[in-house]
């Protein structure tokens, strides 16, 4: 299996720091240069998963010279965001995209490290089942569960999805992957309250006429939690990563993290030593995209730089509390 080529999109709706330290009393440098996020991206008022989801697709099929629906033979869809309880939004985006009915179909019920499972995923079945072409699309709204007075999250998030193909003759090859969850932690990174969740979208209401209170927030982030578990565990799951790939971190060219915050990220480089111009940062300018935040970095990093012979690591953690790490081999001329 191999990676072809990224697009994404974001939502229509802009969001500042300067809005957001109005909405939670945060200090507009604390947002800044310790969260990291200058702007964010939320849904529009006639946007959704799915229609975001597909804005991404759209983009991948209209850039791809040799890829056209009818030869897409999966589609896999990671997202914690349903736009309906039934049924799958794979199943909706197939439909809107005209993909044959053939294709095959589901999504993956992850957040923050769910788009290096999904390649792991949709490897093994491409493989498996003999298939030469797949999407993989990674879409997490959370502006439609975070309470715009809540300092762990309203300043954080941002609204994304991006779409990979994947294909048996493309450019970068995935190695082997480190991985695991700590489900006693979960509570560090939830969201309880699923009722109700059309009646309240940041984008169709202003702040002081949600009436949500301390007691019924959307989102609920232990962030002295999520530091704790990124510290401890994923320098060990980057090192075990480099050791089913026979690799050292020096040989690594690239390190890509899931977008947590400036702060985690920085913590993260400095206790791992590794060389920050190596480590890609794009936090500032779109937030914490969940899911989409590896592979947006990862499509921004394409356009920038030729990755021919490269080897990119990728690591995703964050709810479950779960994480993944891999290795992707980007072949040579």
């Amino acid at each position: 299996m191999f990676l072809r080529e990224i697009k994404y999109s974001t939502g229509s709706k802009i969001v500042t720091s300067e809005e957001v330290a109005e909405w939670c009393g945060l200090e507009l440098e604390f947002i800044t240069e310790k969260i990291g996020v200058k702007k964010r991206f939320f849904l529009g008022e006639d946007e959704d998963l799915v229609s975001l989801s597909l804005q991404s697709c759209q983009k991948l099929l209209d850039g791809a010279e040799s890829l056209s629906p009818e030869m897409v033979q999966l589609l896999v869809l990671v997202t914690q965001n349903n736009d309906y309880n039934l049924p799958h939004a794979s199943a909706v985006l197939q439909s809107k995209l005209s993909l044959p009915i053939e294709t095959i179909c589901f999504d993956v019920s992850l957040g923050c490290s769910g788009y290096v499972y999904a390649l792991a995923i949709t490897k093994n079945i491409m493989q498996g089942e003999g298939l030469r072409n797949a999407i993989l699309v990674t879409c997490d709204p959370y502006s439609r569960i975070i309470a715009p007075k809540d300092r762990n999250t309203a300043a954080l998030f941002s609204d994304a999805a991006a779409a990979t193909w994947l294909s048996s003759d493309g450019d970068g090859k995935l190695g082997k992957m480190d991985y695991g969850t700590d489900g006693s932690k979960a509570s560090a990174l939830e969201a309880l309250s699923q009722s109700n969740l059309n009646n309240f979208c940041l984008t169709q209401k202003k702040p002081d006429q949600a009436n949500i209170g301390a007691g019924d927030l959307r989102l609920k982030m232990n962030g002295n939690a999520i530091f704790n578990f990124m510290m401890n565990r994923i320098p060990i799951s980057i090192h075990k990563c480099l050791e089913k790939n026979n690799l050292q971190i020096e040989q690594i060219d690239h390190f890509l993290f899931h977008q947590a915050s400036k702060f985690l990220l920085d913590r993260l480089i400095d206790k791992m030593r590794i060389d920050r111009n190596k480590v890609i940062c794009n936090i500032d300018s779109i937030g914490n995209t969940v899911s989409s935040s590896i592979p947006i970095a990862l499509a921004q990093l394409q356009k920038k730089e030729n990755l021919e012979g490269k080897r990119v690591l990728i690591s995703g953690f964050g709810v479950g509390l779960s994480w993944a790490t891999n290795v992707i081999f980007f072949r040579g001329k």
